[in-house]
């Protein structure tokens, strides 16, 4: 690469927010010493949330700026790094990910289109945790948990499934700076939330699959049901912050259907129980039988085994009703 080439790359400033993310936050950094960009144009900052076990220890084995926050959370986290970076574009992923040689080069490709204002693309699965049913289910699921980018796309805003996630973003300065920056009250949706407002500036958001990571995903069922009623209690605030989205009118919708099938089955239920009526039972659960139906054969024709396919259904129905019941907690609040 010749001189003139390397000066006019831009700087990166690499911005990480980790607690207890001891396990996994060397391969990371591992990762992040590989990058095919110039040493010299790379700052990478990782911002500790008060974490409990040695992660802090080891992020000082590593070339790299440690800064503390009192565990406001991850959003609050990127605000402290953003304002002690330098960096031209604002590059961001989490303590348990991986990234490939080639990641910031495809994403300052990227940056050259005019009016892209954020970068992103998909998030896969850890190759050392393949295998692992609920791994395999995060990337195989008709509500995949991560984005996915099968082919490049620039979209005028997210959309549902076509997203860019906080794990696998990249931001301009300048852009960010021009919305006012993250806001730090987001605690869940986050990622939707900066996309959105800074596509509502103006700007256009690319999904690259060149652009992708490595996630150590959720190994538990407890685990990735957390973490969807997590993205349920960002809901109502990201509705009403961005009331004309078509993120927010598609889960208007959405939570719509669940309120009213549930009602219906309840009342169902209720004249089951009142006049010893199987059909009314029958009637309550048929939603729910045709829903699996319909999800069963979808997991068949993308061939994920029959056992599989069993089984993903009843992970799909508790996930929709672990994001609905955060939904409406944080409504209630």
């Amino acid at each position: 690469m010749e001189d003139n080439s390397l000066s006019e790359l831009p700087r990166i400033s690499i911005i990480i927010p980790v607690r207890n993310c001891a396990r996994t936050i060397g391969d990371l950094l591992d990762s992040l010493m590989k990058l095919d960009y110039p040493k010299e144009k790379i700052e990478i900052i990782v911002i500790d949330g008060r974490s409990t076990d040695n992660t802090a220890e080891i992020v000082l084995r590593y070339p790299v700026k440690l800064l503390f926050e009192p565990g406001y959370g991850p959003n609050y986290a990127r605000k402290i790094g953003v304002e002690n970076s330098n960096g031209e574009v604002l590059v961001f992923t989490d303590g348990d990910c991986v990234v490939p040689k080639h990641w910031v080069k495809a994403i300052i490709k990227n940056f050259s289109l005019p009016k892209i204002g954020c970068v992103g693309g998909s998030v896969y699965a850890d190759e050392s945790l393949r295998g692992n049913l609920l791994v395999d289910y995060a990337d195989d699921s008709i509500m995949r948990i991560m984005p996915l980018a099968k082919e490049k796309i620039i979209l005028d805003e997210p959309e549902v499934f076509k997203h860019i996630a906080f794990c696998n973003m990249a931001i301009k300065r300048e852009v960010l700076e021009s919305i006012g920056g993250l806001d730090e009250k987001m605690k869940t949706f986050e990622d939707v939330d900066i996309v959105q407002s800074i596509c509502e500036a103006g700007y256009k958001m690319i999904l690259d699959p060149q652009v992708f990571v490595w996630h150590k995903h959720r190994q538990t069922l407890k685990g990735i049901l957390k973490q969807t009623f997590n993205y349920g209690k960002g809901g109502p605030y990201f509705r009403r912050k961005h009331p004309n989205s078509k993120i927010t009118k598609f889960y208007r919708f959405g939570l719509t259907t669940f309120y009213m099938l549930t009602v219906f089955a309840l009342i169902s239920f209720y004249l089951s129980y009142a006049l010893n009526k199987l059909l009314f039972l029958l009637l309550g659960l048929s939603p729910l039988i045709l829903g699996y139906i319909a999800d069963f054969a979808y997991y068949m024709f993308k061939r994920n085994g029959f056992y599989r396919s069993l089984v993903y259904p009843f992970i799909d129905f508790m996930r929709i009703i672990a994001f609905c019941l955060g939904d409406l907690i944080s409504l209630l609040r």
